[in-house]
């Protein structure tokens, strides 16, 4: 059944555990930039009891491929999957103090891994609470650069410079580290607008960057 919950248009049942989890899916597939080949996805226990019920399953498997909460091919995401020779599997761990609707999810394409770690937190919100090792605080409000540069002075003001050059307003910006001793942080940009080809690229050039992935924002209907 196609339901409009408090916003997002959904195929049923639930808003939290089928658009939420379709969103977190797609948020994995943006920051991939793939399609990928193979995915772990590991529920938090509460929502691991109830999951299959609550279509979460085929939610997380047609998120990973690009598909919408609205879209009616979510139901077929098991034999799309299948017909695109993803492999996938669901596990559980008790994540403790963590929200019951979490879920990480691991996957790879080709030599490409990604971890991302999220929840759905009602009327088809989400949280994204970790990128690979990286704790962030991200919701898919907004298009979002994501961006694992060198932790050096001068590191940020090169990124924002690079963005500020390109007309495009930052909404939000985290930045994250998991140890000092690595000598790398993630930066999070929330933007006003979607980057341009011609920023992503000035952004990638920048000696300080390592690596730029691009979350789509993930509450448009277009």
């Amino acid at each position: 059944m196609l339901l409009d919950i408090i916003g997002p248009a959904i195929v049923g049942p639930s808003s939290s555990h089928t658009a939420g989890m379709a969103r977190l899916g797609r948020a994995f597939r943006s920051l991939l930039a793939k399609v990928p080949n193979e995915v772990r996805f590991v529920l938090n226990s509460p929502l691991f009891a109830t999951f299959r019920g609550h279509g979460s399953d085929r939610a997380l498997v047609g998120g990973i491929m690009g598909i919408k909460e609205s879209d009616p091919m979510l139901r077929d995401s098991f034999q799309i999957a299948k017909d695109k020779g993803i492999y996938f599997t669901f596990e559980e761990e008790d994540m403790g103090d963590l929200h019951p609707n979490t879920v990480k999810i691991n996957g790879s394409s080709g030599e490409l891994f990604l971890s991302v770690t999220g929840a759905s937190v009602g009327g088809g919100s989400i949280k994204i609470t970790a990128i690979d090792d990286f704790e962030t605080d991200v919701t898919g409000k907004y298009p979002s650069l994501v961006i694992l540069n060198a932790d050096i002075p001068g590191a940020l003001s090169k990124i924002v410079g690079a963005i500020s050059s390109s007309d495009m307003n930052i909404s939000n910006l985290f930045l994250s580290r998991v140890d000092p001793f690595r000598h790398e942080a993630l930066c999070v940009v929330e933007l006003d607008n979607e980057p341009d080809e011609h920023l992503l690229r000035a952004i990638k050039r920048l000696e300080v960057v390592k690596k730029v992935s691009y979350l789509e924002r993930l509450d448009s209907l277009v």
